[in-house]
């Protein structure tokens, strides 16, 4: 049961999963509670799946535990493919991670000699990324921090880079204009791309399904989207001295992959 759990949950499988289901089932089959508890439950037994009609109502407190409460998850939601192209977009010296999971993306920028701070709402998540920070014998510093609230000064880090994570906030403008206050040149989002569904196999409250959303919500002139691996890459240039990887404001839609 295990590794078929851990198989179900490989990157690469729900992408197509989520396609299968998001895409392929007639919406009043696919979102019954009925229907999808069993494949929620073989996903993850402690998933709550009414957690998008609690979030609103909970404290900041009991939102953080929710997320705390059903660790461990899966490895990473970022491709390799992804990976490298927030790599290739990096620039400067200093980088915060928000959201970093389990720290893979920390981890590999670290080793690419940069100044990494990753950071997280779930303490478990940061627990993992020091592990792996110090078998890695890397310097990367862990800061639990609310996206919504982050405690870090204007324009304090060259990069920013938040992947998979602005879809799990509860307050989306507050969070994006967080993310635009501390970079200094350079800001990376990736979300799924994805239809609402109340029910899912994650604590998802926002959904982009399409590049040209991403770009309206982040509402930044110098910027590019694009679909990559089932998700939307999108890179900003925020000092205005730099360009970003494709034309500002470009916009890619290539089909889930």
């Amino acid at each position: 049961m295990f590794r078929l759990r851990n198989a179900i949950s490989s990157t690469k499988v729900t992408v197509a999963a989520r396609f299968l289901l998001d895409e392929c089932l007639p919406p009043i089959l696919r979102d019954q509670k009925w229907f999808y508890f069993p494949i929620a439950f073989l996903y993850n037994r402690k998933l709550d799946l009414d957690f998008k009609r609690r979030a609103p109502l909970m404290t900041k407190q009991e939102f953080q535990r929710a997320y705390e409460d059903i660790l461990p998850m899966r490895t990473t939601d970022t491709t390799a493919k992804t990976a490298d192209l927030v790599m290739k977009s990096l620039v400067g010296n200093t980088i915060l991670e928000v959201g970093c999971g389990n720290g893979d993306l920390s981890i590999q920028c670290a080793k690419a000699g940069y100044n990494v701070l990753a950071t997280d709402l779930a303490e478990g998540n940061l627990k993992v990324t020091r592990e792996q920070a110090e078998r890695c014998s890397l310097d990367v510093r862990t800061q639990i921090s609310d996206v919504e609230s982050l405690p870090f000064s204007d324009a304090t880090f060259d990069n920013t880079i938040c992947l998979h994570t602005l879809e799990h906030v509860r307050n989306l403008p507050a969070a994006i204009a967080e993310l635009k206050r501390v970079t200094k040149q350079r800001l990376i989002v990736v979300v799924p791309r994805e239809r609402y569904y109340r029910y899912t196999c994650n604590y998802h409250l926002h959904f982009f399904g399409a590049p040209e959303q991403l770009i309206l919500d982040m509402d930044l002139p110098k910027s590019s989207c694009r679909i990559v691996d089932g998700a939307l890459f999108y890179v900003a240039e925020l000092n205005g001295c730099g360009s970003v990887p494709q034309t500002s404001r470009r916009i890619e839609a290539t089909g889930w992959v």
